[in-house]
């Protein structure tokens, strides 16, 4: 026997869609003109088409790295070098619209006693139970909710995510969870997972690499010491492998491709990065407390890794970290 809700409204049919929606029973098609949340004084950015994805979670910082630009690069990212847009390294914006200290430290702990404390947060972050960490401005993205159990656990595992995506392979534009760019279009994306790991992890992380060839890494920590398994030129250059990990294809456009994996803005990155570590998280407690030291200890040791895999029709960019922590594999 089925059971069934019948909703009878006269004329305003908005409050009875509303009631769908918040139900989960109807889906808001995407209105996203691109993949990236937009920033409070995203004006100018209105003339971007391509982005770095290393901040996403963190569009007012990246909008305010690149307010003085003149150009911003036209339909492809290309040579970073390029006069057609200028440099990202001014990150002295960081600390702006920072949330203020007690709801941070409401958020991510009066007291630490352990690196499992700071898991612990970001698990929590994952689940949706803590709307922010001080790389991630916004609560998890819709579309990383595919990925959510897989998030949970190697967080959990000491593996500390700040960014990911899962693949999509032809998704309609208008997807709810992960469309862009308007209707009648297709979207696709390769996997992506950005985290904090220790030196231990990162070790056995490049060691698992090779029973994983669809997949590319690079790390860096706070003092600059970069791993990566990526191409090099004969000069043992990376900067070549800009990487697109999201596009679309649309009627009577050329296929866009909104975010990259930049190896060299990856760098320009770490250092926001790391310094929120300290600024955002180290700030709240006593120099001399043992939570600090546990903050200062990940922001000394840790590597900032990004993985993507570019099998994004059969891919698993997961299992490498579960082989890793000796977690459960899907069936």
């Amino acid at each position: 026997m089925g059971y069934g809700v019948h909703l009878y409204t006269l004329n305003l049919e908005k409050c009875v869609t509303d009631i769908l929606l918040n139900l989960g029973f109807k889906r808001e098609p995407s209105k996203r003109q691109v993949p990236w949340p937009l920033a409070r004084t995203d004006s100018a950015s209105n003339l971007e088409s391509v982005r770095p994805i290393f901040w996403a979670n963190r569009p007012q910082s990246y909008v305010s790295r690149t307010a003085h630009w003149d150009e911003f690069p036209n339909g492809r990212w290309g040579d970073r070098t390029s006069p057609a847009f200028g440099e990202l390294n001014d990150y002295h914006m960081t600390k702006l619209h920072a949330v203020k200290s007690s709801e941070r430290r409401a958020a991510w702990g009066h007291e630490l006693t352990s690196v499992e404390d700071v898991c612990a947060t970001f698990v929590r972050y994952v689940r949706g139970q803590i709307p922010m960490l001080p790389w991630c401005e916004l609560a998890l993205a819709t579309e990383s909710e595919q990925i959510l159990s897989g998030l949970e656990l190697l967080n959990s595992a000491g593996m500390l995510t700040i960014n990911s995506q899962p693949p999509v392979d032809g998704a309609p534009s208008d997807d709810p969870a992960v469309g862009w760019g308007g209707p009648g279009g297709y979207v696709y994306q390769k996997a992506y997972v950005e985290m904090f790991v220790s030196p231990e992890t990162l070790d056995l992380l490049e060691a698992a690499m090779p029973r994983y060839p669809t997949l590319t890494l690079q790390a860096v920590n706070a003092a600059g010491d970069s791993r990566h398994n990526l191409p090099t030129d004969d000069k043992g250059d990376v900067s070549s492998n800009v990487c697109a990990v999201t596009w679309g294809v649309f009627p009577n456009k050329e296929v866009q491709q909104p975010t990259v994996v930049d190896p060299q803005a990856f760098v320009q990155w770490k250092d926001e990065a790391f310094e929120l570590w300290q600024s955002q998280w180290g700030a709240l407690y006593d120099p001399s407390s043992e939570s600090a030291r546990i903050i200062s200890n990940i922001h000394n040791t840790f590597y900032l890794l990004n993985v993507v895999d570019h099998d994004f029709k059969a891919g698993d960019i997961l299992a490498i970290f579960k082989e890793v922590a000796g977690l459960p594999q899907a069936s």
